[in-house]
């Protein structure tokens, strides 16, 4: 057993190479494991800016409880959490991986269809295509020039660089002088959901909008602490091969921001959450409606955290990468080929980039949780593989700095992994899977999930509806200010149905009221609410009338009046073409009598409170705004109607 100030690390490591990879997943995991320890600190007080948060996650800080790391499990859980007893598709496509040049190496990251396209575009390369036939069209090109061609394009490339050549480079000097976490402080907002001891993230709800893998990481771990984590993706986007691991865990939709009405569901979703996860390069989240400025006015206290590949200051802030690529370019791929004697670029063992900035962003996390509950101020932080990647290169250095004998490839031994890991066979659709015990243990908090991994898109864009009984001081919260409130989400289009569905229904209703009306009293049966042309056009006029008044008023007043106004609305035009349409027929001119008769009908048969009453019940259903109540604010029409 090993022992920092305030972490226990057990087992022995077993991944080794060039780089300490296990002591580096220890402390990541460890990070965890001290940010979750003084979350549950009573005595916690927050730090007085965002530079503190980074340094307790890289340096530690004492934490009441006691911290105990699984150095083996750790090591295992940065390969895979969940294994799937059914071997899995490889997560690599087949021209991704390194290629010589003429002057070097480089990689290509061709697993996104559009990467792949990308790179064979500047390789004027035409599918279908093999390995070969890349392999002779990249060593026509110098590394350099391929690279900065490929990005142009829209790919993802990097050329092998030594440790010594990053330091030197513009992007390497850049993300050298950016914290590890990067965190600064924002407004505050509603009262932050308090957890329980056993579980400090119970009613937390996260929206997570990340793609492989370090963001995914992060949120699964938040997921281990009992948040409500709904992950976000695109109607096109899959990743297969990793799947099962990355959404332990967590529900998953699907949401297209490019369809205002989706939008508008993802800002609703985003005003009832409390932390935000997101890997999106800069200018991205703008193109989905949500600009930094949009966030806080959504939501205002919100938790944020931004994963990034190369840093976010430097000519290459907001490059496309991956942590294969950030290996070859800070030198990670290089050190390892001279340590292994190698002719080709040797990457780590694992991709301990990912997940290491994964651990890192959910400490991260954590303590903008705590900062929230103690201040109710929001708070952004911002993490990067690069910097990442620095920080396993300045341990190693430290590590090489206390050995008498330590040379430049001095390595990290490693022993046997375990030949077996504790954990539980669960059922998954992927069939049977084991899945790995929590590689951190702190006293007092139980950390364990037991929502089973799940396809990609599987559930519906909501959050747990049984947060609000669990945890009412939520609801109470979330109608405090206006500013704070939830979103009602109907687009433009929903709107249209929403007032042409209620017509039709009023309409309908109508006429069943009319007819069993008649009946009861003896009479004849009467459907002239169906066969006169004037209660059709009525039923149009109402439809055109609901819509419009909720595109008006729905702008400028909260849920409730705008449905009182609305409706009443949709009847005054429903009775007013009615009575116009009547007299039309009969060739008699119009007259107050006339509104009067068709008002007085009306009344006397029910047909106004069906017309007042099923536009409303209809508006509330799930299909509509169902998620909101009659005191909440809507949306800015920017945002939720196009």
């Amino acid at each position: 057993m090993t022992e920092s100030p305030a972490v226990a690390v057990t087992g022995k490591p077993t991944l080794g190479g060039a780089y300490p990879v296990s002591a580096f997943a220890a402390q990541a995991v460890g990070a965890v494991g001290l940010a979750l320890a003084k979350l549950a600190d009573e005595s916690d007080r927050p730090a007085a800016n965002g530079a503190a948060l980074a340094s307790e996650a890289s340096e530690g800080a004492s934490a009441s409880g006691s911290v105990i790391v699984d150095g083996p499990l750790a090591d295992a859980w940065f390969s895979a959490a969940v294994r799937p007893t059914q071997p899995l598709a490889s997560p690599w496509d087949a021209v991704a991986g390194d290629y010589r040049t003429a002057d070097g190496w480089i990689r290509l990251h061709t697993n996104a269809p559009h990467h792949r396209a990308a790179a064979l575009r500047v390789l004027g390369l035409p599918e279908p295509v093999d390995r070969p036939a890349v392999a002779a069209a990249v060593e026509r090109w110098t590394g350099d020039v391929l690279e900065t061609e490929v990005v142009i394009a829209g790919g993802c490339a990097a050329v092998m660089r030594s440790v010594e050549q990053w330091a030197r480079h513009p992007q390497g000097i850049a993300v050298a002088a950016e914290p590890l976490v990067a965190a600064d402080v924002r407004e505050s907002g509603r009262p932050f959901p308090a957890g329980v001891a056993e579980r400090p993230l119970a009613g937390v709800r996260v929206l997570d909008l990340t793609r492989v893998l370090a963001g995914p990481v992060a949120t699964r771990v938040l997921a281990l602490l009992g948040a409500d984590v709904l992950r976000v993706d695109p109607p096109s986007w899959n990743e297969p091969s990793v799947a099962p691991d990355m959404t332990l865990g967590k529900r998953c939709t699907r949401l297209d921001t490019d369809d205002v009405e989706d939008r508008a569901e993802l800002l609703a979703l985003l005003a009832e959450a409390d932390i935000l996860v997101h890997g999106y390069r800069p200018g991205a989240l703008d193109s989905m409606g949500l600009d930094a400025a949009t966030l806080r006015r959504v939501r205002p206290g919100l938790v944020e955290v931004q994963v990034d590949a190369y840093g976010y200051s430097g000519p290459w802030a907001g490059r496309r990468g991956f942590d294969s690529l950030v290996q070859m370019s800070s030198g990670i791929a290089h050190l390892g080929m001279l340590h292994a004697a190698a002719e080709v670029p040797v990457p780590l063992p694992v991709q301990a980039l990912d997940h290491a900035t994964g651990w890192f962003a959910a400490a991260a996390a954590l303590r903008g949780v705590a900062r929230a509950r103690h201040t109710g101020a929001g708070s952004v932080s911002r993490l990067s593989l690069a910097r990442t990647a620095l920080e396993l290169q300045l341990l190693r250095d430290a590590a090489l700095a206390s050995q008498a004998d330590a040379h430049a490839t001095s390595a990290f031994p490693a022993a046997p992994a375990p030949p077996t890991l504790p954990g539980r066979t669960i059922d998954t659709f992927w069939g049977e899977a084991l899945v790995l015990d929590p590689p951190l243990s702190v006293a007092g908090v139980r950390i364990e999930t037991f929502v089973a991994p799940r396809p990609l898109g599987s559930d519906e864009p909501e959050w747990q509806s049984d947060l609000d009984e669990v945890l009412p001081s939520r609801r109470a919260g979330a109608t405090a200010g206006s500013s704070a409130r939830a979103v009602a989400a109907l687009g433009a289009g929903r709107t249209l149905v929403w007032g042409l569905l209620s017509a039709v229904l009023v309409w309908g209703l109508q006429g069943v009221i009319g007819l069993l009306g008649s009946l009861a009293l003896g009479g004849a049966p009467q459907l002239y609410f169906w066969t006169q042309p004037e209660w059709l056009a009525g039923a149009a006029a109402q439809a055109a009338a609901l819509a419009g008044a909720w595109y008006a008023t729905s702008r400028l007043v909260t849920v409730a009046p705008a449905v009182a106004l609305t409706t009443l609305a949709g009847y005054a035009a429903s009775v007013l073409v009615t009575a116009a349409a009547g007299v039309l027929r009969v060739g008699e001119p119009f007259a107050a009598e006339s509104f009067v008769t068709v008002l007085v009908v009306s009344l006397s048969t029910g047909a106004a409170l069906v017309a007042l009453l099923v536009p409303g019940l209809l508006l509330f259903t799930r299909l509509f705004v169902g998620r909101v109540s009659g005191d909440q604010s809507l949306a800015q029409t920017r945002y939720a109607r196009g």
